[in-house]
């Protein structure tokens, strides 16, 4: 369960920062654009930009996993 939901929470942060990192740097077709357009006009870019994409699900499932972990030590005997 805390992969589902930390990896499509953390997928949904990671690409709303990957799109904001990419219309606030001024790529040309800003919000289209896709992953190809954005490695033209800048390598480094694109380069945060796919990190961004596939951090944030596995930031996600790891920050679900602690919290879950958390949990169950507060509630325990």
């Amino acid at each position: 369960m805390d992969i589902i939901i930390g990896g499509i929470a953390g997928g949904l942060v990671g690409g709303i920062a990957a799109v904001n990192l990419v219309i606030f740097t001024g790529i040309e077709p800003g919000y289209e654009a896709s992953i190809p357009e954005v490695f033209r006009q800048n390598l480094f870019i694109g380069l945060l930009t796919v990190l961004l994409l596939g951090g944030g699900p596995l930031l996600g499932v790891i920050v679900a996993r602690r919290v879950r972990r958390q949990s169950h030590v507060r509630t325990a005997p």
